[in-house]
């Protein structure tokens, strides 16, 4: 299933209902939540292969595209980033 696949909206009774959060609410998720989250060392470690860590901190990042910071930040910021990451290129 995938999340939206669970009920979010206003049941026939006229009451607001979120499966999914109250899954989450209810310890019922942890094992999926747990089982996407061994995945976070894989996606950071290409996220740092290809540049694309703008920030990151205690388990939370900021990704971007190299071209979508190329045009925010400018050529200088790019090459600033790419080497502090020490980004293979080519």
């Amino acid at each position: 299933m995938t999340a939206n696949d669970y009920f979010h909206g206003v049941s026939n009774d006229g009451i607001e209902t979120d499966e999914l959060s109250e899954l989450i609410a209810d310890g019922k998720m942890d094992t999926p939540l747990k089982e996407m989250d061994s995945h976070w060392e894989e996606v950071m470690r290409l996220a740092e292969r290809y540049g694309f860590i703008s920030q990151a901190y205690g388990g939370a990042a900021i990704v971007t595209t190299n071209h979508a910071y190329l045009e925010a930040n400018g050529p200088k910021e790019l090459a600033r980033r790419l080497r502090m990451q020490n980004v293979e290129i080519g």
